[in-house]
């Protein structure tokens, strides 16, 4: 199931009125059928700034995962540092 596919079965008609959908501006969005979605169904929609680090907390997470993939061993697997990353997370939390 495509993210159009999704927005319009499942997202949208859980959406009480009036609702604002905010989205980034990632080149998979097809912003005018998406647009169109929302819009026949009576929601507003916006786009965040091209870009936009701030607004988006997981790019904060994104970043620090790839500062960790750039000072470690070679062989090193991608699940690793997000596991790692995210028990740290969980108990800086607590």
């Amino acid at each position: 199931m495509g993210f159009e596919q999704w927005l319009a079965q499942h997202l949208l008609p859980s959406l009480k009125n009036p609702s604002v959908l905010i989205m980034d501006n990632s080149p998979i969005h097809r912003k005018n059928v998406i647009r169109e979605l929302v819009e026949a169904g009576g929601y507003q929609l916006l786009f965040w700034p091209k870009y936009s680090p701030n607004l988006n907390d997981i790019e904060h997470d994104f970043s620090a995962l790839k500062r960790a993939r750039m000072y470690s061993y070679i062989n090193t697997y991608i699940d690793e540092f997000i596991r790692s990353y995210c028990a740290k997370q969980y108990i800086i939390l607590i």
